[in-house]
């Protein structure tokens, strides 16, 4: 299994289903779900870095030696972003770029709770998917 082709395919694919549920006007749904692309890129370059073959096996695979798992199985982009090996390399760039650093700080405003907001306004959700392409545009480039 190529595990962070397979990732980074699902990245996109909740990206594309973030964007079909805001055009049928699921903002709610489109935001929660788009989070989940920079979560996914962000885990695929940890497994990049870290060698690990297969990161959502946690009976067999290597995630089992380790005492806690859960610093990696988390949803938590800061912590992610730290792990991915390219934590330096992005914050040298946000320093130089404030769009950048506006966008990320945006997406950082993300979590898995955000499947129970609701009222999420169009402009807002459409401003995320905007952030959410442009970080993970830079993700893919400095993988």
């Amino acid at each position: 299994m190529d595990c962070v082709a397979n990732i980074e395919k699902l990245a996109i694919t909740k990206l594309i289903e973030a964007t079909c549920l805001f055009d049928n006007e699921h903002y709610d749904w489109a935001y929660y779900t788009a989070g989940y692309t920079i979560e996914l890129l962000l885990k695929a370059k940890v497994c990049s870095v870290l060698g690990i073959e297969d990161f959502f096996d946690e009976k067999n695979g290597i995630l089992k030696k380790l005492k806690f798992p859960q610093t990696f199985k988390n949803h938590d982009l800061e912590q992610l972003l730290i792990l991915s090996g390219i934590y330096k390399e992005f914050g040298k760039d946000c320093s130089e770029d404030i769009n950048l650093r506006t966008k990320w700080s945006s997406i950082c405003s993300w979590n898995e709770g955000s499947r129970y907001l609701m009222g999420k306004a169009q402009l807002e959700v459409q401003d995320f998917l905007t952030s959410i392409s442009e970080i993970a545009a830079w993700i893919q480039k400095h993988s």
